[in-house]
């Protein structure tokens, strides 16, 4: 015979499951949906805290010399960023795809070639005579590789038409995140007590330690990969420009996105120079540019002290996974965020797996820094 007490108990039991469940659900379903709403917004804010940590010494500077008006310095800010940034990648976003259409343009026409290699080509030292073969054996082969492989290229050729595009939304992207930065450095005290709460809400002192390391983080690599990619992009698109090369803002995107794997330029300026060897351009155009692309290769050794007083000790395989996945994922602006987030991801786990058990609460031990 059961007991009348056990039954009410299995019954209030059942009815705080349901009710608990009911909860569950209802917070869920509210989460997700707060979610689904907000994520239009997620990109652009995610863009503007890491350009927040970027500009901060910029701002920093500017409220200095407009006396400490904030409001002022932020709207200078914003009106700088628009200009040095902004206005020129437009103009270079319209080269991008106008050398972007040229090359789909010849693939679908069937009609992209590679001219015969000049005779002087084969004069050059050591490496001469094979250039010359093999830049010949292209020339006469091409056709027919074309026409055996035309739906790959024909696909190359619209994806890129299809990441020129992208470019544009890029701009308004950054124009976007550039006003939520200048927001957020304004009123950085509370932005900044917001971040530390949270981490602290979440694992006590060692969650304000990891909020900090996440910032340290953020503008390391915004300044010491993104920032430096972006210089040397934005310096091998005015030699390509000035030198004469067709669809420079293509060329310079491509150093953007080794740049920032942390290759160098090099791979794409050396097709240039060919290309200006093989359109018989002046032998002073030549040799400028040339000097000019090993200056764009080898400026990154000056420009990380000068930004950084020393570079990102986040290893290169771990920026390289997170700017190809998140071109990948997001499109062009994830090259840059995707190569943030995943160094700051790495950091955290490197500060979470390096802590000591026997170490008190509120000090972490500091993990040895990854080759760089």
């Amino acid at each position: 015979m059961s007991d009348p007490r056990n039954a009410h108990q299995h019954q209030d039991l059942d009815r705080n499951a349901i009710e608990l469940a009911l909860r569950l659900a209802v917070v869920g379903l509210l989460a997700y949906w707060c979610f689904a709403i907000f994520r239009p917004f997620l990109m652009p804010l995610v863009w503007g805290v890491v350009l927040a940590v970027a500009l901060r010494p910029v701002y920093a500077g500017i409220e200095r010399a407009t006396g400490g008006r904030r409001s002022l310095a932020a709207i200078l800010l914003v009106l700088l960023c628009l200009g040095v940034v902004v206005l020129p990648t437009v103009m270079v976003s319209k080269s991008l795809y106008d050398g972007a259409g040229f090359v789909s343009s010849r693939v679908e026409e069937g009609d992209l070639r590679i001219p015969p290699a000049p005779e002087r080509v084969a004069q050059w030292p050591i490496v001469g005579p094979t250039v010359y073969e093999t830049w010949n054996l292209a020339s006469t082969n091409l056709e027919s590789l074309l026409h055996q492989f035309r739906p790959q290229v024909k696909a190359f050729g619209v994806w890129l038409v299809t990441l020129a595009k992208q470019v544009a939304f890029t701009v308004l992207l950054t124009a976007v995140a550039v006003v939520i930065a200048a927001f957020l450095l304004a009123r950085r005290e509370t932005v900044v007590r917001i971040a530390l709460d949270i981490g602290a809400r979440i694992a006590d002192d060692a969650g304000v330690e990891s909020v900090r390391l996440a910032g340290q983080t953020i503008g390391t690599v915004a300044k010491g990969v993104v920032g430096v990619a972006a210089i040397q992009a934005a310096l091998a698109g005015l030699g390509l420009a000035v030198a004469g090369v067709p669809g420079a803002g293509l060329w310079a995107l491509l150093v953007l996105v080794l740049a920032v794997a942390q290759l160098p330029p090099l791979l794409v300026l050396v097709p240039a120079i060919l290309y200006l060897v093989a359109t018989d351009a002046s032998m002073v155009t030549i040799i400028l540019f040339s000097v000019w692309s090993v200056v764009v290769t080898v400026s990154d050794g000056l420009l990380k002290p000068l930004l950084l007083g020393r570079g990102t000790d986040t290893p290169m395989p771990v920026v390289l996974i997170g700017a190809i996945g998140g071109l990948l994922l997001h499109g062009l602006i994830g090259l840059f965020i995707g190569a943030v987030v995943l160094s700051t991801g790495y950091r955290l786990f490197g500060r979470w797996m390096g802590q000591n058990a026997d170490t008190p609460s509120g000090q972490v031990a500091e993990p040895a820094a990854g080759p760089g």
